[in-house]
Order: structure tokens, then C-alpha cells, then sequence
């Protein structure tokens, strides 16, 4: 006899489950996870950071020309030169492919404190003015003037230790009394653009000789002549005059040298 049993009662089983094998250790792993690893590591070094972007590529070339001029402020306008190449050194250097922050900067404070220096320098000498004088038109004596704002037949002591040395600030004197130098004469020198320091000199020396030498009494024998010229272009552009001196050779002067 065949005994039928009756049919499972609830809900159906659903489909066979079919069991998937461990995958063995070294699987390939699946797509899902290559992004991340692609921006974790290296190719060949797994779990080191990458490069997120290019390394800087040297020092900019205007940071390192600001740097300069800003060492060289105390030549006039470099300066100036100084704090504009920093400055556009600086809008180059945002992008963070360089180096040369640091040059700049110093570069812009250093052009700055030497244009800061030369303005100063410029505002002593407009307000300076014109020496003090008296009635007669003589310069008034114990005063600190600048050279050039002397005129032919002021006296003056202050004369350099050598012919090469810088002249500026002299001490004005009467002519009456001692003093060490006279001016005998202003001469404008002749040329185009600067020549040079030595041909401006033997310019000067050769326009000054022409110009002093009927201006000299004849019993003078105690002064030598020597001169102030304009010994650099940025001096030559702005005044190309020379300053004819009569200086004493030994001690001091007494009385006008000249006629």
C-alpha cells in the first residue's frame, strides 16, 4: 500500500541558495575598490599617500633680481626697481610653482627703506635753499651749505683730503678771513650723453682752466685749482656743471683770489 503524505503547509521555500567559495588570498580585488586604491597609493607601493600635485620648480627670477636691487638701494632709482619687481614677483609666486617668497619680500622692504632714504635726502636739499646773505650779495659766514649752491667768489672751508674724494656739505667763510677755498667759477660742460668719469674730468679740468685763469690776480701763488664735476649719468643728467675751485696749498687763504 502507498500512503501519500500531504503537502507542506506555509509559505513556498523559495529558490535553492548555492554557497560561493572563499576566494583565495592575493584575488585581484573587484572594481569597486580600484578608485580607492588608485588615489592611496603608488603603483607598486600600496598604502603610501601620492602626489596630489607638481613639486615647485626653482626660485622665480624677479624675486631674485628684487633681492638685488633691493641690496643695491643705495645707488638712486634701483630701489624703485626693488619694490616693482617684488611686487609682481609676489603675484607670480600665488600659484605656489616656485619658490622665492622670501627674496621678494626683503627685496620690497629694502627698495622701500632705500627710496625712503633718497626722498628724505632730496626733501633736505629743496628745503635747504639758498645760503644766507647780506646786503652786498656775500654769502654770511659759519653756515653748512651745499657746494653747488654756492656762486662764483664765495669762500669756504671744507676742501677734501683727496682730488677723488666726495664733496657736499662745506662750512661758507668770509673771504675777508681765512679760509681754505674760493669759488671762481661755474662752467656748464659740453656734450651729449655721459662720457664717462674720466673724460667728464678732463672736461671739466680743461673748461675750468680756460674759464679761471684771467680771473686770478697775478700775485697769487698760494692756491692751486682743482673742480667738481658731475661723475656719474644719473649726476651728469641732472646738472652738467662744473665748479672751479681755488684751493690754498698749504694753511689758509686770506683776501679774494680773484681779480
Amino acid at each position: 500500500m502507498t500512503t501519500e503524505l500531504p503537502p507542506p503547509s506555509g509559505p513556498p521555500l523559495g529558490p535553492p541558495v548555492t554557497a560561493t567559495p572563499p576566494q583565495p588570498t592575493g584575488a585581484v580585488p573587484s572594481p569597486l575598490m580600484a578608485p580607492a586604491l588608485a588615489t592611496t597609493g603608488q603603483p607598486g607601493q600600496p598604502g603610501q599617500p601620492g602626489q596630489l600635485g607638481p613639486a615647485p620648480r626653482g626660485r622665480n627670477g624677479l624675486a631674485i633680481a628684487a633681492l638685488c636691487c633691493g641690496l643695491a638701494a643705495f645707488v638712486p632709482l634701483v630701489g624703485v626697481l626693488a619694490v616693482v619687481f617684488g611686487v609682481v614677483a609676489l603675484n607670480q609666486l600665488r600659484g605656489g610653482f616656485q619658490r622665492g617668497r622670501g627674496m621678494a619680500v626683503t627685496g620690497i622692504v629694502l627698495g622701500a627703506l632705500g627710496v625712503l632714504a633718497w626722498a628724505a635726502l632730496l626733501a633736505i636739499g629743496i628745503f635747504a635753499g639758498e645760503p644766507e646773505r647780506d646786503a652786498s650779495g656775500q654769502v654770511a659766514p659759519a653756515q653748512s651749505v651745499f657746494l653747488h649752491d654756492l656762486k662764483a667768489g664765495d669762500c669756504f672751508d671744507g676742501v677734501p683730503a683727496t682730488p677723488d674724494a666726495a664733496v657736499d656739505s662745506v662750512t661758507s667763510r668770509a673771504c675777508s678771513g681765512a679760509h681754505e677755498a674760493q669759488v671762481a667759477a661755474i662752467v656748464e660742460l659740453r656734450g651729449g650723453s655721459f662720457p664717462g668719469d674720466k673724460q667728464s674730468a678732463d672736461l671739466a679740468e680743461k673748461a675750468c682752466s680756460d674759464a679761471v685763469e684771467p680771473l686770478v690776480r697775478d700775485d697769487v701763488t698760494d692756491a692751486d685749482l682743482s673742480y667738481v664735476y658731475p661723475d656719474t649719468a644719473l649726476a651728469w643728467r641732472l646738472d652738467r656743471h662744473a665748479v672751479c675751485i681755488l684751493a690754498a696749498t698749504s694753511g689758509k687763504l686770506t683776501g679774494s683770489a680773484l681779480k
